[in-house]
Protein backbone atom coordinates (compact mmCIF):
# COMPACT_ATOMS: atom_id res chain seq x y z
CA UNK A 1 0.00 0.00 0.00
CA UNK A 2 2.93 2.14 0.85
CA UNK A 3 3.93 2.69 -2.99
CA UNK A 4 0.20 3.78 -3.81
CA UNK A 5 0.41 7.04 -1.54
CA UNK A 6 0.67 10.00 -3.61
CA UNK A 7 2.77 11.87 -1.16
CA UNK A 8 6.15 12.86 -2.87
CA UNK A 9 8.70 12.94 -0.37
CA UNK A 10 9.92 9.62 0.33
CA UNK A 11 10.40 10.16 4.25
CA UNK A 12 7.02 11.46 4.69
CA UNK A 13 5.68 8.13 4.46
CA UNK A 14 5.66 5.38 6.82
CA UNK A 15 7.01 7.43 9.34
CA UNK A 16 6.29 6.57 13.02
CA UNK A 17 4.10 8.29 15.56
CA UNK A 18 5.31 12.35 16.60
CA UNK A 19 6.33 11.04 20.17
CA UNK A 20 8.89 8.45 18.85
CA UNK A 21 10.65 10.57 15.74
CA UNK A 22 14.17 12.00 15.51
CA UNK A 23 15.04 15.20 13.81
CA UNK A 24 16.12 14.98 10.55
CA UNK A 25 20.19 16.00 10.81
CA UNK A 26 21.74 17.64 7.98
CA UNK A 27 22.79 16.21 4.56
CA UNK A 28 23.28 19.58 2.42
CA UNK A 29 23.63 23.15 2.43
CA UNK A 30 20.64 25.45 1.15
CA UNK A 31 21.25 28.12 -0.80
CA UNK A 32 23.04 30.95 0.36
CA UNK A 33 20.58 33.72 2.73
CA UNK A 34 18.47 31.20 3.03
CA UNK A 35 16.52 31.38 6.76
CA UNK A 36 14.23 29.13 7.78
CA UNK A 37 10.70 29.95 9.98
CA UNK A 38 7.83 27.80 10.84
CA UNK A 39 4.65 29.83 10.75
CA UNK A 40 2.34 27.39 12.69
CA UNK A 41 4.15 25.33 15.70
CA UNK A 42 2.69 24.12 18.88
CA UNK A 43 3.25 24.26 22.74
CA UNK A 44 1.60 22.31 25.10
CA UNK A 45 -0.03 24.20 27.81
CA UNK A 46 0.53 23.49 31.47
CA UNK A 47 -1.96 23.60 34.56
CA UNK A 48 -1.59 27.36 33.60
CA UNK A 49 -5.34 29.09 34.66
CA UNK A 50 -5.72 28.17 38.08
CA UNK A 51 -2.79 30.65 39.77
CA UNK A 52 -4.20 33.68 37.28
CA UNK A 53 -7.83 33.24 37.85
CA UNK A 54 -9.72 35.52 40.55
CA UNK A 55 -10.08 34.05 43.73
CA UNK A 56 -13.84 34.17 43.34
CA UNK A 57 -13.64 32.02 39.85
CA UNK A 58 -10.88 29.86 41.01
CA UNK A 59 -13.42 27.05 41.28
CA UNK A 60 -14.44 27.60 37.38
CA UNK A 61 -10.70 27.76 35.97
CA UNK A 62 -10.03 25.41 33.40
CA UNK A 63 -7.43 22.47 35.18
CA UNK A 64 -4.64 20.84 33.33
CA UNK A 65 -3.30 17.68 35.29
CA UNK A 66 -1.54 14.80 34.06
CA UNK A 67 -3.34 12.03 34.71
CA UNK A 68 -3.81 7.61 34.33
CA UNK A 69 -1.50 8.42 31.60
CA UNK A 70 -1.86 11.35 29.60
CA UNK A 71 -2.86 14.79 30.24
CA UNK A 72 -6.61 15.49 31.26
CA UNK A 73 -8.16 19.05 30.44
CA UNK A 74 -11.31 19.94 32.48
CA UNK A 75 -13.59 22.42 33.62
CA UNK A 76 -15.57 22.47 36.99
CA UNK A 77 -14.42 18.47 37.04
CA UNK A 78 -15.88 18.19 33.70
CA UNK A 79 -13.15 16.17 31.56
CA UNK A 80 -12.61 17.88 27.95
CA UNK A 81 -10.74 14.72 26.98
CA UNK A 82 -11.64 10.96 27.49
CA UNK A 83 -9.34 8.84 29.44
CA UNK A 84 -8.31 6.79 26.41
CA UNK A 85 -8.09 9.96 23.95
CA UNK A 86 -5.71 11.40 26.92
CA UNK A 87 -3.14 8.33 26.75
CA UNK A 88 -3.60 7.86 22.88
CA UNK A 89 -2.26 11.61 22.45
CA UNK A 90 0.28 11.48 25.43
CA UNK A 91 1.75 8.21 23.64
CA UNK A 92 1.38 9.95 20.18
CA UNK A 93 2.44 13.43 20.82
CA UNK A 94 1.97 15.18 23.42
CA UNK A 95 4.43 13.51 25.90
CA UNK A 96 7.40 14.13 23.63
CA UNK A 97 9.55 16.41 25.41
CA UNK A 98 9.97 19.34 22.85
CA UNK A 99 5.79 19.49 23.73
CA UNK A 100 6.71 20.97 27.04
CA UNK A 101 10.39 21.70 27.40
CA UNK A 102 11.93 24.87 25.71
CA UNK A 103 15.33 23.20 25.67
CA UNK A 104 14.23 20.00 24.47
CA UNK A 105 12.62 21.84 21.41
CA UNK A 106 15.53 24.06 20.24
CA UNK A 107 17.97 21.65 20.58
CA UNK A 108 15.53 19.72 17.63
CA UNK A 109 15.22 22.58 15.98
CA UNK A 110 18.86 23.35 15.88
CA UNK A 111 19.34 19.74 14.31
CA UNK A 112 16.60 20.39 11.69
CA UNK A 113 17.25 23.74 10.72
CA UNK A 114 14.74 25.68 12.02
CA UNK A 115 15.94 29.37 13.06
CA UNK A 116 12.27 30.65 14.73
CA UNK A 117 9.02 29.02 15.27
CA UNK A 118 5.75 31.13 15.66
CA UNK A 119 4.15 29.31 18.67
CA UNK A 120 0.37 28.48 18.83
CA UNK A 121 -1.80 26.76 21.26
CA UNK A 122 -2.05 23.33 22.00
CA UNK A 123 -5.40 22.18 23.93
CA UNK A 124 -6.63 25.72 24.14
CA UNK A 125 -8.75 24.62 20.46
CA UNK A 126 -10.25 22.16 22.74
CA UNK A 127 -12.03 24.76 25.02
CA UNK A 128 -13.85 26.15 22.31
CA UNK A 129 -14.40 22.36 20.47
CA UNK A 130 -16.72 21.93 23.70
CA UNK A 131 -18.80 24.69 23.31
CA UNK A 132 -19.58 28.32 24.77
CA UNK A 133 -16.47 29.55 26.95
CA UNK A 134 -16.96 31.22 30.74
CA UNK A 135 -14.85 33.47 31.99
CA UNK A 136 -13.11 34.10 28.60
CA UNK A 137 -11.40 37.29 29.51
CA UNK A 138 -9.49 35.37 32.42
CA UNK A 139 -9.26 32.33 30.08
CA UNK A 140 -7.44 34.00 27.18
CA UNK A 141 -5.99 36.32 29.18
CA UNK A 142 -4.35 33.71 31.25
CA UNK A 143 -3.30 32.36 28.25
CA UNK A 144 -1.46 35.02 26.90
CA UNK A 145 0.52 35.64 30.28
CA UNK A 146 1.24 32.20 29.91
CA UNK A 147 2.49 32.00 26.53
CA UNK A 148 5.00 34.74 26.64
CA UNK A 149 6.62 33.01 29.55
CA UNK A 150 7.21 30.47 27.61
CA UNK A 151 8.42 32.45 24.44
CA UNK A 152 10.55 34.77 26.66
CA UNK A 153 12.13 31.53 27.56
CA UNK A 154 13.81 31.18 24.23
CA UNK A 155 14.47 35.00 22.86
CA UNK A 156 14.50 35.37 19.50
CA UNK A 157 13.54 31.90 18.73
CA UNK A 158 10.08 31.57 19.88
CA UNK A 159 7.38 34.21 19.42
CA UNK A 160 3.54 34.30 20.67
CA UNK A 161 -0.04 34.07 19.37
CA UNK A 162 -2.32 35.92 21.41
CA UNK A 163 -6.12 36.13 21.50
CA UNK A 164 -7.56 39.49 21.70
CA UNK A 165 -11.37 40.07 22.97
CA UNK A 166 -13.30 38.81 19.60
CA UNK A 167 -16.52 37.89 22.50
CA UNK A 168 -16.46 41.76 23.62
CA UNK A 169 -14.88 43.90 20.20
CA UNK A 170 -16.14 47.07 22.27
CA UNK A 171 -13.31 46.59 24.82
CA UNK A 172 -10.94 44.99 21.71
CA UNK A 173 -8.40 48.42 21.72
CA UNK A 174 -7.35 47.68 25.64
CA UNK A 175 -7.53 44.00 24.88
CA UNK A 176 -5.18 44.48 21.77
CA UNK A 177 -2.91 46.87 23.38
CA UNK A 178 -2.42 44.17 26.18
CA UNK A 179 -1.43 41.56 24.11
CA UNK A 180 1.22 43.61 22.12
CA UNK A 181 2.34 44.94 25.61
CA UNK A 182 3.37 41.05 26.15
CA UNK A 183 5.09 40.66 23.00
CA UNK A 184 2.69 38.97 20.88
CA UNK A 185 3.54 38.77 17.29
CA UNK A 186 -0.16 37.62 15.67
CA UNK A 187 -3.91 37.31 17.04
CA UNK A 188 -5.78 34.41 16.43
CA UNK A 189 -9.71 34.58 16.96
CA UNK A 190 -11.60 31.26 16.31
CA UNK A 191 -13.21 30.09 13.32
CA UNK A 192 -16.23 29.32 14.84
CA UNK A 193 -16.26 32.42 17.28
CA UNK A 194 -19.41 31.66 19.35
CA UNK A 195 -21.91 34.53 20.69
CA UNK A 196 -21.38 38.08 22.22
CA UNK A 197 -20.37 38.30 25.87
CA UNK A 198 -23.16 41.20 26.33
CA UNK A 199 -26.37 39.93 24.91
CA UNK A 200 -25.42 35.93 23.52
CA UNK A 201 -26.21 36.91 20.02
CA UNK A 202 -23.59 35.18 17.23
CA UNK A 203 -20.83 36.75 16.31
CA UNK A 204 -20.35 37.11 12.25
CA UNK A 205 -17.08 38.51 11.42
CA UNK A 206 -18.85 40.28 8.62
CA UNK A 207 -21.01 42.10 11.20
CA UNK A 208 -19.71 45.63 11.37
CA UNK A 209 -20.64 45.56 15.02
CA UNK A 210 -17.05 43.52 14.75
CA UNK A 211 -15.36 46.64 13.56
CA UNK A 212 -13.61 48.10 17.10
CA UNK A 213 -11.94 44.51 16.82
CA UNK A 214 -10.57 44.68 13.19
CA UNK A 215 -9.55 48.76 13.87
CA UNK A 216 -7.97 47.25 16.99
CA UNK A 217 -5.99 45.20 14.88
CA UNK A 218 -5.20 46.93 12.10
CA UNK A 219 -3.75 49.84 14.43
CA UNK A 220 -1.56 47.06 16.46
CA UNK A 221 0.51 45.93 12.75
CA UNK A 222 0.07 42.68 14.22
CA UNK A 223 -1.62 39.79 11.94
CA UNK A 224 -4.80 38.00 12.27
CA UNK A 225 -5.03 34.23 12.20
CA UNK A 226 -7.38 31.51 11.75
CA UNK A 227 -6.44 28.20 12.98
CA UNK A 228 -7.51 24.59 12.29
CA UNK A 229 -8.52 22.53 14.93
CA UNK A 230 -12.15 23.52 16.01
CA UNK A 231 -13.40 20.42 15.58
CA UNK A 232 -13.95 16.60 16.69
CA UNK A 233 -14.24 13.42 14.70
CA UNK A 234 -17.70 11.66 15.64
CA UNK A 235 -17.59 8.03 16.89
CA UNK A 236 -18.77 6.32 13.64
CA UNK A 237 -16.07 4.26 11.14
CA UNK A 238 -13.16 6.04 9.85
CA UNK A 239 -14.17 9.33 11.98
CA UNK A 240 -10.45 10.18 12.25
CA UNK A 241 -9.57 10.62 8.75
CA UNK A 242 -12.53 12.39 7.37
CA UNK A 243 -12.28 14.78 10.43
CA UNK A 244 -8.74 15.73 9.35
CA UNK A 245 -9.98 15.94 5.89
CA UNK A 246 -12.76 18.23 6.35
CA UNK A 247 -10.37 20.50 8.74
CA UNK A 248 -7.94 20.74 5.73
CA UNK A 249 -10.51 21.36 2.76
CA UNK A 250 -9.43 25.58 3.30
CA UNK A 251 -11.14 28.70 5.06
CA UNK A 252 -13.71 29.75 2.83
CA UNK A 253 -16.46 30.78 5.14
CA UNK A 254 -13.96 32.77 7.07
CA UNK A 255 -11.94 34.80 4.10
CA UNK A 256 -15.57 35.21 2.53
CA UNK A 257 -16.63 36.81 5.58
CA UNK A 258 -13.47 39.63 5.42
CA UNK A 259 -13.95 40.04 1.54
CA UNK A 260 -17.15 40.18 0.62
CA UNK A 261 -18.05 41.58 4.38
CA UNK A 262 -16.24 44.90 2.91
CA UNK A 263 -14.07 44.44 6.31
CA UNK A 264 -10.98 44.62 3.90
CA UNK A 265 -12.34 47.88 2.40
CA UNK A 266 -13.05 49.36 5.80
CA UNK A 267 -9.47 48.33 7.08
CA UNK A 268 -6.77 48.33 4.58
CA UNK A 269 -4.10 47.81 6.58
CA UNK A 270 -5.51 44.34 8.11
CA UNK A 271 -3.65 41.43 6.96
CA UNK A 272 -5.11 37.48 7.86
CA UNK A 273 -3.52 34.72 8.29
CA UNK A 274 -5.16 31.06 7.57
CA UNK A 275 -3.15 28.06 9.26
CA UNK A 276 -2.69 24.72 8.42
CA UNK A 277 -5.34 23.60 5.95
CA UNK A 278 -2.73 24.24 3.09
CA UNK A 279 -2.40 26.22 -0.50
CA UNK A 280 -4.22 23.82 -2.58
CA UNK A 281 -7.53 25.11 -1.54
CA UNK A 282 -7.08 28.88 -2.41
CA UNK A 283 -6.75 29.26 -6.42
CA UNK A 284 -10.35 27.31 -6.73
CA UNK A 285 -11.89 29.77 -4.19
CA UNK A 286 -10.37 32.78 -6.03
CA UNK A 287 -12.17 31.71 -9.02
CA UNK A 288 -15.10 31.14 -7.20
CA UNK A 289 -15.67 34.36 -5.20
CA UNK A 290 -14.90 36.32 -8.63
CA UNK A 291 -17.60 34.19 -10.40
CA UNK A 292 -20.09 35.04 -7.97
CA UNK A 293 -18.93 38.83 -7.67
CA UNK A 294 -19.47 38.88 -11.34
CA UNK A 295 -22.55 37.16 -12.04
CA UNK A 296 -24.56 38.24 -9.23
CA UNK A 297 -23.49 41.76 -9.80
CA UNK A 298 -27.10 43.20 -8.69
CA UNK A 299 -27.35 41.50 -5.52
CA UNK A 300 -23.85 41.34 -4.14
CA UNK A 301 -23.35 44.05 -1.62
CA UNK A 302 -21.95 45.92 -0.26
CA UNK A 303 -19.66 46.46 -3.67
CA UNK A 304 -16.26 45.93 -3.47
CA UNK A 305 -13.28 48.32 -4.65
CA UNK A 306 -11.48 45.26 -6.30
CA UNK A 307 -12.34 42.26 -7.21
CA UNK A 308 -12.44 40.16 -4.34
CA UNK A 309 -9.20 37.66 -5.56
CA UNK A 310 -7.45 41.20 -5.65
CA UNK A 311 -7.75 40.68 -1.54
CA UNK A 312 -6.13 37.74 -1.09
CA UNK A 313 -2.77 38.85 -2.67
CA UNK A 314 -2.61 42.39 -0.93
CA UNK A 315 -4.00 40.95 2.92
CA UNK A 316 -3.95 37.41 3.27
CA UNK A 317 -1.34 34.45 3.49
CA UNK A 318 -1.60 31.04 3.98
CA UNK A 319 0.50 28.38 5.93
CA UNK A 320 1.23 24.39 4.80
CA UNK A 321 3.93 21.91 5.80
CA UNK A 322 4.12 20.11 2.52
CA UNK A 323 1.59 20.72 -0.28
CA UNK A 324 3.16 19.78 -4.28
CA UNK A 325 -0.40 20.66 -5.78
CA UNK A 326 -0.34 24.03 -4.05
CA UNK A 327 3.33 24.62 -5.03
CA UNK A 328 2.68 24.18 -8.56
CA UNK A 329 -0.42 26.61 -8.12
CA UNK A 330 1.88 29.55 -6.74
CA UNK A 331 0.87 31.56 -10.16
CA UNK A 332 -2.79 31.41 -9.12
CA UNK A 333 -2.04 32.11 -5.32
CA UNK A 334 1.32 34.62 -5.01
CA UNK A 335 4.38 33.20 -3.34
CA UNK A 336 4.57 35.77 -1.57
CA UNK A 337 1.59 34.99 0.43
CA UNK A 338 2.70 31.41 1.15
CA UNK A 339 4.19 29.87 4.61
CA UNK A 340 5.88 27.52 5.13
CA UNK A 341 5.73 25.46 8.49
CA UNK A 342 6.94 22.48 10.74
CA UNK A 343 3.63 22.49 12.52
CA UNK A 344 5.83 21.03 15.10
CA UNK A 345 5.55 18.48 17.38
CA UNK A 346 2.36 17.75 15.61
CA UNK A 347 1.29 14.04 13.98
CA UNK A 348 0.85 15.53 10.66
CA UNK A 349 4.11 17.86 11.40
CA UNK A 350 6.95 17.60 9.13
CA UNK A 351 9.00 16.96 12.27
CA UNK A 352 11.95 13.70 11.68
CA UNK A 353 11.77 15.02 8.04
CA UNK A 354 11.85 18.76 8.21
CA UNK A 355 14.51 18.80 5.85
CA UNK A 356 13.57 17.05 3.42
CA UNK A 357 9.88 19.17 3.22
CA UNK A 358 12.15 22.51 2.83
CA UNK A 359 14.18 20.59 0.03
CA UNK A 360 10.69 20.21 -1.67
CA UNK A 361 10.51 24.03 -1.53
CA UNK A 362 13.08 24.49 -3.46
CA UNK A 363 12.61 21.79 -6.02
CA UNK A 364 9.00 23.65 -6.48
CA UNK A 365 9.81 27.01 -7.34
CA UNK A 366 12.90 29.68 -7.90
CA UNK A 367 15.01 30.23 -5.01
CA UNK A 368 13.74 33.74 -4.43
CA UNK A 369 10.16 32.35 -3.92
CA UNK A 370 11.58 29.96 -1.92
CA UNK A 371 13.38 32.15 0.76
CA UNK A 372 10.40 34.00 1.07
CA UNK A 373 8.14 31.18 1.65
CA UNK A 374 10.72 29.15 3.70
CA UNK A 375 11.39 32.24 6.12
CA UNK A 376 11.68 35.69 4.67
CA UNK A 377 7.94 36.96 4.49
CA UNK A 378 7.33 35.53 7.94
CA UNK A 379 10.10 37.70 9.92
CA UNK A 380 8.38 40.49 8.10
CA UNK A 381 4.96 39.64 8.72
CA UNK A 382 5.78 38.86 12.00
CA UNK A 383 8.08 41.55 13.38
CA UNK A 384 10.61 38.52 14.11
CA UNK A 385 13.91 40.92 13.85
CA UNK A 386 14.23 42.00 16.75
Amino acid sequence: MLKEFVLEIPEQIGLPVAARRKPQAQSGEWPEGTRIVSADSHILESDLWIDRFPEHLKDQAPRMLFKDGGWDLSINGKSMTMEKQAADLCNTLECYPGFTDVDARIADLDIEGVEKELIFPQRLFGLIIFGEIANKEHVFGAYNEHIAEVCAKAPGRLYSVMVPSYWAPEKAEESVARCVELGARCLMVPIKPGNYESDGATIHYNDPRMDPLWAAIEASGLPVAFHIGESLPNDAPGKAGISGLMQFQGFRLNWGQLVFGGVFDRFPGLKAIFVEAGLSWIPGMLHDADLVYNSFAATVTPKLAHAPSWYWRNHCYATFMTDPAGLEMLHRIGPETALWSSDYPHQESTFGYTRSAIDAVFKATTVENAQMILGKTALKLFQMED
